[in-house]
């Protein structure tokens, strides 16, 4: 098995899994439905290819939180306005919308998306350094302030994400946070897992998950003199071209 690496952290990141329209909640890590999104994106892949988001969704997934973040809900109005001539409306209504729509702040997650097919796992590795479509963290609102490509690895999720770098010198005062993909035995419900991203006719299934934990000594620290920015710059002129 081959696993993908995704950090993702920025200012403002937004993973709903129960929204409607007024309301967009977020998960308190990133959804599955919302990380195929930014493999999808950066795979340039239309909304409309069922069959490529499939084969993306075998993919186990695995979280580490490496900063939980805070909170943020936010007031907006969506429609009946005008930009460059062009009148805007909410699909169904030419009234105004009012939402409220919830963030995580100061949030950092590493994500581990672990692929039976190591083809394709090589593919989406190479497409999240050069991504065809721009990235964003759950909403166009939040895009990353790191690059999100952060390696490609021969380990499942969970080990993927136990052995990885720790992005600090120091370690944490608490354990840390896992929440993995596992047997519907194992775990508690997720309507995370995409069928569709098709516009105004998505669909998602149910997954389980569970949470397990990191000791604060088993973490990998960041070496003494290195940054995370310098790590991933040197990580980036170690990889191989593309063929």
């Amino acid at each position: 098995m081959k696993s993908v690496l995704l950090r993702l952290e920025g200012p403002l990141q937004a993973w709903g899994t129960r929204s409607r329209f007024p309301e967009r909640d977020t998960e308190r890590e990133p959804s599955k439905s919302g990380v195929l999104g930014v493999v999808a994106a950066a795979l340039g892949m239309p909304r409309d290819d069922d069959a490529r988001l499939a084969a993306l969704a075998m993919a186990r997934m695995g979280v580490r939180v490496d900063r939980e973040g805070g909170t943020l809900v936010d007031y907006h109005t969506a429609g009946a306005g005008r930009f460059a001539g062009v009148e805007h409306r909410v699909h169904g209504t030419d009234d105004p919308v009012i939402t409220r729509r919830a963030y995580l702040t100061d949030a950092s997650f590493l994500v581990a998306l672990g692929f039976e097919d190591e083809a394709l796992a090589a593919e989406v590795d190479h497409a999240l350094g050069s991504p065809r479509w721009p990235i964003f963290l759950g909403r166009r609102a939040c895009p990353p302030s790191l690059p999100v490509r952060a390696g490609l690895v021969s380990m499942d999720p969970e080990v993927a994400l136990r052995a990885a770098l720790w992005p600090s010198h120091a370690r944490p005062n608490e354990n840390v946070r896992l929440v993995l993909e596992c047997a519907r035995d194992e775990g508690e419900p997720r309507q995370d897992h995409p069928l569709s991203f098709r516009l105004h006719a998505r669909h998602f299934a149910r997954r389980f998950v569970k949470t397990a934990w990191i000791a604060p000594d088993d973490l990998t620290l960041l070496p003494t003199d290195m940054s995370l920015t310098s790590l991933v710059a040197l990580r980036e002129a170690m990889r191989p071209a593309a063929p």
